[in-house]
Parts: structure tokens; C-alpha cells; sequence
């Protein structure tokens, strides 16, 4: 649309799957160049160059076409000092504009306080490996500015916010010390979240952890990579519990060589671990993911098709997920019998009830039940 109304407009794109995809993003012909990996600097010197009428060969980090041809400039050097670069300039957005029924509806900021992730989770497509985090002051600076602004809850949008120990307990010092008194949420992994972990976090505002389970079978945790056990679970879960945290759990199923017993005994352990809420999915291979490089190697997968798809994009794409062991059928029922399993149970029920904040609430909840009932 830009390109018929102005097609003088330079177009730039960054993005994670520029991380994966980047020669064939860049062959789109709306596309005049990419951003590959952290952007601020990259974007502000291609602006700059723009505006002059320079050349951009001198800018780390993108990629432009040239007469037809992709000239590709030297990557960009990782950005550790998060410090240093702006806060976001919410000015023009709602307040409302982004609420979770789980928080009461409260006007909540997102926030990012690091980039990048150590681990390395077969099912996972975060190619940036380097975890660098911002300092507990730069972070609660941020938060002072979004209570200012009006908001009411911040929402930690790290993908993994609890890497280390020391630098959770230093951030919720510094919140505690500087009176925030705002409640917000994160999500983590059950290890290290520990006693004194959860009982800091609680102390400095913490009112929903978002934590990641996955199975109950330690052979598919170890098979995937992911580095907890079912008693970390247990553990983290009942310490949340213990210090009035509330909790979403992320569960799975259709692993590859997951057996139908398997994935009914995380469907148990989920009722078992009792979160405030639940996501339990069904696995796709993600591009970049370590299982997406295992399915294209399959026949049956059909081949690399996301490629295809960043080569040629075309309206109504659908992820492809990958049978190995049940069947897409099995993994539907499955899928219908834990969320229907765990939602409507009468414990369940009259404890949202009991919770229930607003009318608005209610309505929220009820809109998600009917969803759940007709999938």
C-alpha cells in the first residue's frame, strides 16, 4: 500500500525471522533494505543517510538492495549497555489498550528489561543467544514513568525474566526502596525460583509469574532441552502459591515421539500443579527452532515450507504442525479434554467467581469460556 501511494518511500523491516530469513525478505520487491539484529542505531543512521542523500554501505548491520543487487554490510556489534538507549515513547497510545483479565483489567505497560536467552530449547526460535540485561535503576526509572503516565500494572515482556537470582533480588530492592507500588507480572522458569526469590519478588509488587512446564515426562524435558524437572515445578508452583502470586502455566503436547500416555500425564500434572490459568498447546516446529531443522528432514513434513512462505508470502498462511507418534485428531481431542478438563471444573469455576473484579471482568471471562467450549 505504501509503495502504490509513494513509491519514492524507502521501506526498512526488522524482526526476529530477519534472523533466519533475511535474503529472502530482502527479495521482496516493496522492501528496500533490513535491520538484522538490534536495530536503534542501525534505523537512526539509515534515517540519517536518507535524509542526506548518502550512501548506505557504511552502516553495520543492514542490508539494502543496489541497482538489483543485495548489498549485505558487516553485522553490528551486540548492544550490552541497554542503559543507554531511550524508553519507549508511549505518548500516543491507550491506556487501555493493553489488559489481561488475569490482572484484574488493570492498564498495564509492557515493559523489556534484557535481550537475548542462554538457553537453548529445542522448541524454541530465539536465535539471539546473548543475554544482557538493563540495571535495576534504568528499569525502575521506566517504571516511575509509566505510573506518571497512568498506568496501573507493568508487564515484564522478557522472554525469560528470572535468568539470574542476584539480579531479580537487586531489581526488587530498588523497587521497594523507591516505592513503586505497582503490581506487575513476568514471565520465568521454574528454576531459579526459589523461596527467597519468590518471597522478594511478592515484597516488590509481583502479582502474576508466568511459568513455563511444558510436559510432565522428564524424558521429554530432557529430550527438548529444556533443563527442569516435574519436582521444580512442583516447587516453584506451591512457592507462588505460598506468597499470593498468581500463576499461568504454559503446558504442551505432540512433542516429537510423545506417546499418547505422555502427553495424558501432563494433562494430569497440570491439574495437579493447579495454576490460576492455563495455556496448553500444541506443539508447531517454529523456523529457527531446533525441532523445525529435525521436521524438515522428514518427508512427511513436506520440506521447508516457512522458507518458502519468507521467499513468497501469500494471504491465509497456516503453521504446519508435525505428526511423528499422535495423529492430529488425538492431539485435538487431547487438547479439548485439558482445557475443558481444567476451566470448567466446579473448584475452579466458583474460585474465578470469587475473584471476579468488575462486570467488565466477568464479561472478559465469560467471552474466554465461550471460546474455550466451542473450539
Amino acid at each position: 500500500m505504501i509503495k502504490s501511494i509513494r513509491p519514492e518511500t524507502h521501506v526498512v523491516v526488522g524482526g526476529a525471522h530477519l534472523l533466519i530469513y533475511p535474503e529472502e525478505t530482502l527479495a521482496q520487491a516493496q522492501i528496500d533494505s533490513i535491520v538484522i539484529g538490534d536495530g536503534e542505531d542501525a534505523l537512526l543512521e539509515l534515517a540519517t543517510r536518507l535524509a542526506r542523500g548518502q550512501d548506505l554501505e557504511e552502516i553495520p548491520g543492514l542490508w539494502f538492495k543496489k541497482e538489483g543487487k543485495i548489498i549485505r554490510n558487516p553485522p553490528r556489534p551486540v548492544e550490552k549497555n541497554l542503559d543507554r538507549l531511550p524508553f519507549p515513547d508511549r505518548s500516543d497510545l491507550s491506556l487501555t489498550q493493553h489488559r489481561f483479565a488475569a490482572d484484574r483489567l488493570s492498564p498495564a505497560a509492557i515493559m523489556i528489561t534484557a535481550r537475548g536467552c542462554p538457553f537453548s530449547c529445542t522448541f524454541c526460535c530465539t536465535v539471539d543467544r546473548i543475554h544482557r540485561k538493563r540495571s535495576p535503576q534504568n528499569i525502575v526509572d521506566e517504571m516511575l514513568v509509566c505510573r506518571e503516565m497512568g498506568y496501573q500494572w507493568i508487564d515484564f515482556w522478557d522472554d525469560v525474566f528470572n535468568i539470574t537470582k542476584p539480579a531479580i533480588l537487586d531489581l526488587c530492592d530498588e523497587i521497594i526502596r523507591r516505592k513503586v507500588n505497582l503490581p506487575w507480572s513476568c514471565r520465568g522458569r521454574v528454576a531459579p525460583f526459589d523461596e527467597e526469590m519468590a518471597a522478594k519478588m511478592a515484597e516488590a509488587g509481583c502479582e502474576r509469574v508466568n511459568l513455563g512446564v511444558e510436559s510432565a515426562s522428564q524424558e521429554i524435558l530432557d529430550r527438548t532441552k529444556k533443563g527442569i524437572t516435574p519436582e521444580q515445578c512442583r516447587r516453584a508452583f506451591a512457592l507462588a502459591k505460598k506468597h499470593h502470586i498468581s500463576t499461568v502455566g504454559f503446558f504442551m503436547i505432540g512433542f516429537p515421539g510423545e506417546t499418547r500416555e505422555q502427553a495424558l500425564q501432563t494433562i494430569r500434572f497440570m491439574m495437579e500443579l493447579d495454576p490460576d490459568f492455563a495455556s496448553f498447546l500444541s506443539l508447531f516446529p517454529l523456523p529457527g527452532s531446533e525441532i523445525y531443522q529435525q521436521a524438515i528432514k522428514d518427508p512427511t513434513f513436506l520440506g521447508d515450507y516457512a522458507r518458502e512462505y519468507a521467499k513468497s508470502p501469500t494471504p491465509g498462511f497456516i503453521w504446519r504442525s508435525w505428526t511423528t507418534t499422535l495423529s492430529e485428531a488425538e492431539k485435538d481431542r487431547l487438547l479439548r479434554r485439558a482445557n475443558l478438563g481444567f476451566y470448567f471444573r466446579p473448584r475452579y469455576l466458583w474460585r474465578s467467581f470469587q475473584r471476579l473484579s468488575s462486570l467488565e471482568d466477568f464479561y472478559a471471562k465469560a467471552k474466554m469460556a465461550l471460546i474455550i467450549l466451542t473450539a
